[in-house]
């Protein structure tokens, strides 16, 4: 069987232990006729580390300036410890069993203590790769607040990771948007990477061996999925629980509800299932198809937002809107809907508790279809805690559910 740490050649790890200074001092090289046979080179395994590189160290007062930035509106919290940056890039497996390289940021409390992992993955930003989450610059065009949300778990006491989803930084593929089995599987490595990372001992701080899967809208896609996931993929781990804000976990209903991400779910299929099962031009109106892939595969979310809009009237063809809303798509598209029923994530049984925060008037992932998952979720036999924001949109469910979500995590890790 493999074991992860040490390897018998230097490996990914060893080298970004060298880079840190971790390890600085060389061996005399042996004489020649003293050098054993080179050993067989191990390949690396699924969170294996490529390399890490610190960012920036931010001090309470840099924070206090910054993380209000996120919460708008909403109070935000009083930093509490400096928070280390780095960008961490580990090795992962695509949805059809290639290797991939996952690049991510690793949010750490300078302060020395054992802290909760909490593994976070973005709303939607788009699917080509300078739509990823981590070149977002919201000063200049804002699609979350992504790294202003996670400094603020981080000086609360937390370890965060924020991968970047599998597709993005790759020439070779688009974003796997909405599979399950590429977020899931980033997800549960994004762990093992940062298990990794923090034996390096780049902080004074350490890891309490309580993890948690979080995401926002896309992000509780991909949580539920490490869920679906883990006893299959990565058994030595274990996810404590799992949070979700404005999470969409039904492909189907996104399709119906928020139209304007469809045509992003048709290409990322399209790119994945190919011809045969994904059949843009029978769901979209002629208007959209000259240039679909350009549109869809380029767009950031505040570009295709506008471009499609959220009238499915305008969108779809009349015949796939009727099939859509009657319920019938397994009958009249059936390739289709068997491809976003496998991708359906959260229903496996895995009995994780979950944290389900929802917005009131959130019209992109509905109440209505929010609370059908919940009530789902509880038969799989998941304790599931929901919560529903009076006034707040899809938008701000994150800020809203700040508090919330400390509080959650605090009292599943025995720190309430």
């Amino acid at each position: 069987m493999k074991t992860r740490f040490p390897f018998p050649a230097m490996t990914a790890a060893l080298a970004v232990a060298l880079s840190l200074g971790i390890l600085s001092c060389a061996r005399p090289a042996p004489e020649p006729a003293a050098v054993p046979a080179e050993p067989a080179v191990q390949a690396p395994l699924p969170g294996d580390l490529v390399g890490t590189e610190l960012v920036a160290v931010y001090g309470p007062d840099e924070l206090a300036q910054s993380i209000p930035k996120f919460f708008e509106h909403f109070p935000a919290p009083a930093p509490v410890h400096s928070v280390r940056h780095l960008v961490v890039r580990f090795h992962s497996v695509d949805f059809d069993g290639q290797p991939v390289v996952i690049r991510a940021q690793l949010f750490v409390p300078e302060t020395g203590g054992s802290y909760p992992l909490y593994v976070f993955a973005s709303g939607t930003t788009g699917i080509g790769d300078a739509c990823a989450p981590s070149l977002e610059v919201p000063e200049e065009r804002r699609w979350g607040w992504y790294t202003q949300n996670m400094l603020a778990y981080a000086t609360l006491g937390h370890v965060v990771m924020f991968p970047d989803y599998t597709g993005f930084n790759d020439p070779d593929r688009p974003q796997r948007y909405f599979s399950k089995l590429a977020e899931g599987r980033m997800m549960l490595d994004a762990i093992r990477a940062a298990n990794a990372v923090m034996e390096l001992a780049v902080s004074e701080a350490g890891l309490s061996g309580n993890v948690f899967t979080a995401g926002y809208s896309q992000g509780g896609h991909a949580a539920m999925a490490a869920a679906d996931l883990l006893p299959d993929y990565a058994p030595e781990l274990r996810i404590h629980g799992v949070i979700t804000y404005g999470s969409t976990n039904d492909v189907e209903a996104l399709v119906r509800e928020g139209p304007a991400y469809a045509p992003l779910i048709f290409y990322s299929y399209l790119s994945m299932y190919g011809t045969d099962d994904i059949q843009p031009e029978r769901y979209l109106q002629d208007r959209w198809l000259p240039t679909f892939e350009a549109d869809a595969s380029t767009m950031a979310v505040d570009v295709f937002q506008a471009h499609y809009g959220f009238d499915y009237k305008t969108l779809y063809r009349p015949e796939f809107a009727a099939s859509l809303f009657a319920g019938t798509l397994a009958m009249d598209y059936p390739t289709l809907a068997a491809r976003l029923s496998e991708n359906h994530t959260g229903l496996s049984g895995h009995g994780v508790p979950a944290l389900v925060l929802q917005g009131q008037t959130d019209f992109i992932v509905t109440p209505k279809s929010q609370t059908v998952f919940v009530d789902a979720l509880r038969a799989a036999g998941s304790e599931v805690e929901y919560i529903v924001y009076p006034g707040v949109s899809h938008r701000y469910t994150r800020m809203a559910g700040f508090e919330d979500s400390v509080r959650w995590m605090a009292a599943l890790s025995g720190n309430d």
